[in-house]
């Protein structure tokens, strides 16, 4: 059996739901079993040394075997964590340490590099995205070992000094949990590793709004796939040379990486033509920006036809499950070409999982767009539209409330009861 080689940040899908995982070197492994918000359901969800099984898993020594389909309910996530065996440790002292795991007929390896102080690390996470399993190669270090790294997914660590013996000490910090749930989602799935520490640092924080702004709307265990798209018409040139449309993209990156599992976006050009470009994932964020937003791109030619980029978003995602809602972030910087056609083409998009959050950028005559909410003989309001004329003077918090305001409402409305996106979205 051949073996795929990953590298942190890769994913790939598993063929079967039984898998086992296996680590190399002087390591303890670890299993936590998560539900939709990131966190434990109870301490049994934490497998390991001293409680080799739960439902779906068992480990034997430094082998764990998952049966997915038996794992407890609500499980969305498995997360497999290496600690080095000797206490004291770190893993700079661990040498020859790999992860590999086996599903069916497909095999996958990761061995994670350039690990110092770390004493927990990450090694890669099993998810579940659009009713299929993969797996993702992670490599994120705790330098607080294993028992900060339960605490970050909720588990209960009870030998903690200070804690005192009466249950309702530790339970009162349950309200808090959904904000440092985020933390290890940044870290875990979205490359954040590769990022220069001051755009990994912000991203963290703004990430953690999304998830505040989120649990506004009562959605904290929403996930979804994110699309971009830019006007990249002739009038855009100004805003992009003075790095208008890189800071846009910038700040909606952690939108992304609160909802989709993925942590990435499919982004899109609007000119005369709808093109899609390079799928933006946070690790190449830097990259991403310097190609396509340090000028304006010239790929879509220089005229607004609104019609043509939506249906290629929409060609797009009929390729996708559509148990998985989207939500496309759309900037324009006015001046719609065609009114109607824009109205047609959002109208035939209502029976499409998608909602259409547009955002402008330009100060100018957003017609049909700034209408979107009171569009008539739509089975669902598939559309949200505000003015964000100088981004700059529009704190994060604010705009995350925004950017989120009215997807939660729209996916309660397009879905049926008991969906797990309606459900995920609050009642």
């Amino acid at each position: 059996m051949s073996v795929t080689p990953l590298s942190a940040g890769q994913n790939a899908p598993l063929p079967d739901t039984t898998v086992r995982v296996e680590v190399t070197g002087d390591v303890d492994l670890t299993a936590l079993v998560l539900g939709a918000s990131g966190k434990v359901g109870s301490d049994a969800d934490m497998v390991f040394f001293n409680q080799t099984s739960a439902p779906g898993a068992r480990l034997t020594g430094r082998t764990l075997d998952l049966t997915l389909g038996s794992l407890r309910p609500g499980a969305e996530r498995v997360v497999l964590v290496a600690s080095p065996a000797t206490d004291g440790q770190t893993f700079a002292a661990v040498g020859g340490m790999a992860v590999t795991l086996t599903s069916g007929a497909f095999a996958a390896r990761y061995a994670p590099e350039g690990l110092s102080t770390e004493t927990a690390l990450v090694l890669c996470e099993v998810y579940l995205r659009g009713g299929a399993w993969k797996v993702r190669a992670v490599g994120q270090g705790y330098a607080d070992g294993l028992a900060g790294l339960a605490r970050d997914f909720g588990v209960d660590v009870a030998d903690e000094p200070s804690t005192p013996a009466t249950p309702a000490t530790p339970a009162a910090p349950a309200p808090a949990a959904p904000a440092p749930a985020a933390e290890p989602a940044v870290s875990l799935t979205k490359g954040a590793e590769r990022l220069p520490a001051p755009m990994r640092e912000t991203l963290d924080l703004r990430k953690k709004l999304v998830t505040v702004s989120l649990e506004k709307k009562g959605a904290a265990g929403l996930r979804a796939r994110v699309i971009g798209v830019l006007d990249v018409s002739g009038s855009t040139a100004g805003l992009y040379r003075r790095g208008v449309f890189t800071r846009a993209v910038e700040r909606i990156m952690p939108v992304a990486a609160a909802l989709d599992d993925d942590a990435e976006m499919q982004m899109f050009l609007m000119g005369a033509r709808g093109v899609r470009v390079d799928d933006l994932q946070v690790g190449d964020l830097p990259q991403w920006l310097e190609r396509w937003t340090s000028r304006r791109p010239v790929e879509a030619g220089g005229v607004n036809n609104e019609r043509a980029v939506i249906d290629e978003v929409l060609r797009y995602v009929a390729t996708q499950s559509a148990d998985v809602p989207t939500l496309v972030l759309f900037f324009h910087d006015g001046g719609v070409t065609d009114n109607r056609g824009t109205e047609a083409a959002i109208r035939a998009a209502v029976p499409s999982a998608v909602f259409w959050q547009f955002i402008g950028l330009g100060r100018s005559n957003y017609g049909i767009l700034a209408r979107l909410d009171d569009l008539r003989g739509r089975t669902v309001d598939n559309t949200g539209f505000f003015a964000l004329d100088d981004i700059d003077a529009v704190p994060d918090s604010e705009l995350y409330d925004r950017l989120v305001h009215e997807f939660p409402d729209w996916v309660r409305a397009y879905y049926p009861a008991g969906h797990p996106a309606r459900t995920a979205a609050g009642r």
